[in-house]
């Protein structure tokens, strides 16, 4: 799995980006540093994780990343490559079953 930190437009948020194997699908996730975890769930945005992949969209997850983050104009690049150096890699059986269990509802 690759992850890129962001500089974010937000000091109070936290903005990581990346390619996930498993999933073979780019990943955002925004958090909110000022939540407590204890009481609320930090987590703002968390896009390519929903358990099996509509399909590598680079250029929809960079788009999204501009509008939490400063995006440097090497990223789409280095995305690609990492996607190409690690490839995909086998669900575990339990991300098969959540996918599987989301295409038939």
């Amino acid at each position: 799995m690759s992850s890129h930190a962001l500089a974010p437009q937000d000091p109070r948020h936290e903005v990581t980006i990346g390619w996930d194997p498993p999933l073979a699908n780019f990943f955002l996730q925004v958090c909110d540093l000022e939540v407590d975890d204890a009481i609320a769930d930090p987590v703002i945005v968390w896009l390519g994780a929903d358990g099996y992949a509509t399909g590598p969209d680079v250029d929809a997850i960079l788009e999204e990343a501009g509008r939490w983050a400063i995006v440097p104009d090497e990223l789409r690049g280095l995305l690609l490559e990492d996607c190409e150096r690690e490839g995909t890699r086998p669900k575990s059986r339990f991300l098969a079953m959540l996918s599987s269990q989301k295409e038939i509802r």
